[in-house]
């Protein structure tokens, strides 16, 4: 009778594990995620470069895909390299700039975003620069000129950019020196202080008094 007992007890458990593992299922999915902490704001004069990068990104790519290389009158191994450049920039514009741009927003006031996203504004520019000179040279007037002007842009933006670079990395530079110099001002102050209340050390030299004479016996 006690086994039979015991067995409907370990059936019964059997049973409601499913219904348990359900039930903490559907208990887990209520669970909302935590919220994302806010972007710091940004200054009015670094949120309109970034701006002018997206907007860039997104005009030269379409002018990208309007050239015609295969009309060009030139040799087929200038044109495989024009190809390769234009893919190369496309690739860059589409993948990596959106990541750099917004590394730069969610860590305004750290440089090393801002850092590798100018340097990509450099390498961007180079690699354009070698597209056009060929496009001026064996394309359409029409394409070349919609071309430098992307060009000119990107070289002012790259410009810009690295000018406001530059400057945030003397100021930060500069309030780091200060804040160095307070911290050596505030430790020469609490040594001195210490060194004020401090009781007047205690002699280790001090001479033993002499031993008191005993009496001698009389005869």
């Amino acid at each position: 009778m006690k086994l039979q007992c015991l067995s409907v007890v370990l059936l019964s458990c059997v049973l409601a594990c499913p219904l348990f593992a359900q039930s903490l299922g559907a208990g887990s999915k209520a669970v909302q995620p935590l919220a994302q902490p806010a972007a710091p704001p940004l200054d009015p004069e670094l949120s309109n470069l970034l701006q002018q990068v997206d907007q860039l990104a997104s005009t030269l790519n379409l002018e990208l895909g309007r050239l015609r290389v295969e009309r060009w009158k030139t040799d087929s191994a200038t044109k495989r390299q024009a190809e390769t450049n234009i893919d190369s920039i496309q690739r860059n514009l589409t993948a990596a700039l959106p990541g750099l741009v917004a590394a730069v927003r969610n860590s305004p006031a750290n440089l090393a975003p801002s850092f590798r996203l100018y340097r990509n504004l450099d390498a961007l520019y180079d690699v354009l620069n070698a597209v056009a000179e060929p496009a001026g040279a064996f394309g359409s007037r029409d394409q070349f000129e919609r071309l430098a002007d992307k060009v000119n842009e990107l070289n002012s933006l790259r410009t810009a950019y690295g000018k406001r670079l530059e400057a945030v990395a003397e100021a930060q530079a500069l309030e780091l020196a200060q804040l160095r110099r307070q911290a050596v001002g505030q430790g020469s102050v609490s040594k001195k202080v210490v060194d004020d209340n401090a009781p007047p050390a205690k002699s280790k030299n001090r001479k033993r008094a002499a031993p008191a004479q005993q009496p001698s016996a009389q005869p």
